[in-house]
């Protein structure tokens, strides 16, 4: 079992080794789901593939911005 430590800022950093399996990249989004027993971490959307930089330097993040959203609202509405 693999463990990580919480740091300032509330940043965790997951084991390369779980990082490599997953195909998880810098920049990668994930949705975070607050469970009885615990945290939910999965990449949004199913997704794996890194979030890339526009020529101005900023993730193209902000356009799926409505899609997590609306991900964000079906998952409250079916009590998860």
């Amino acid at each position: 079992m693999a463990t990580t430590r919480l740091e300032k800022g509330g940043k965790l950093c997951l084991p390369h080794e779980m990082l490599d399996a997953h195909h998880w990249n810098a920049g990668t989004e994930f949705v975070v789901e607050d469970r009885p027993d615990g945290l939910l971490l999965r990449p949004l959307n199913g997704e794996l593939k890194p979030v890339k930089e526009t020529a101005t330097g900023h993730s193209s993040v902000g356009r799926d911005r409505a899609l997590a959203d609306a991900m964000r609202s079906r998952y409250a509405r079916f009590g998860h």
